[in-house]
């Protein structure tokens, strides 16, 4: 599914989003005519999804937060920001982990990390106290878990997927749009197949992160999975 930002006027594919990711306004399908708006914490909000620094952004969101302690969307939003890994001194590395969805990366990437950092990553998928108690602020908690996985899975193709470059192809600095379902295919299998064989995962747990997977791929290939079908298949 996709829409257009009637402030930005940029396309937003997936579902279960409430603001625009590129000017942060509030989503016409988002709203419900029968709830009150809190329009001091969309304020917040859109103001932290306007800047594209993460640390920025969970500033502005924990301000929004302070004034607003009682909004779901404020603490909905937090869901999506990580928290920094401590740095040994001297160690000079990107560290993403202040991107929350890149918690998925453990299954692109699983040799990159310890046991033990891979147990701390996983159990923000599912097992995240602050997880479950804002899903809980929601008439239907496990669908905002859903929800939650599948924004994860679709900020993770957007981020670090659409944006590799030894993914995607470039052509002097251009990135290639060309055969987008072959190339997002390859890497999208192997993390199925790695969920798959992940046993501190529940089998429903599994699924639920798959099919969420599988819902961000078909989002960015216009619906196109006969080629991921073909690798799963193999």
């Amino acid at each position: 599914m996709s829409m257009t930002c009637i402030q930005c006027g940029k396309k937003i594919d997936g579902e279960g989003m409430a603001f625009c990711p590129y000017c942060g306004a509030k989503l016409p399908e988002a709203v419900n005519p029968d709830e009150p708006r809190d329009e001091e914490a969309e304020k917040w909000i859109r103001k932290a999804l306007a800047v594209t620094s993460f640390p920025d952004r969970k500033k502005i969101l924990n301000q929004g937060l302070n004034a607003c302690p009682d909004s779901r969307e404020i603490k909905w939003e937090l869901l999506f920001v990580g928290t920094e890994e401590q740095k040994k001194k001297r160690v000079i590395a990107l560290d993403f982990s202040i991107i929350k969805c890149y918690i998925l990366e453990i299954y692109r990437t699983p040799g990159n990390f310890s046991g033990e950092r891979r147990d701390r990553m996983r159990a923000q998928l599912f097992d995240d106290p602050q997880l479950q108690e804002t899903c809980a602020l929601f008439d239907d908690p496990q669908q905002k878990q859903r929800e939650y996985l599948q924004r994860l899975c679709r900020e993770y193709l957007e981020i670090f997927l659409e944006g590799n470059n030894e993914i995607m192809g470039n052509w002097f600095g251009i990135r290639l749009e060309r055969n987008k379902d072959k190339k997002l295919a390859v890497p999208i299998a192997k993390m199925i197949k790695e969920i798959k064989k992940d046993g501190k995962l529940l089998p429903e747990q599994q699924e639920l992160l798959v099919q969420s997977l599988v819902q961000a791929y078909a989002g960015k290939t216009g619906g196109k999975t006969e080629y991921l079908d073909g690798i799963l298949g193999s």
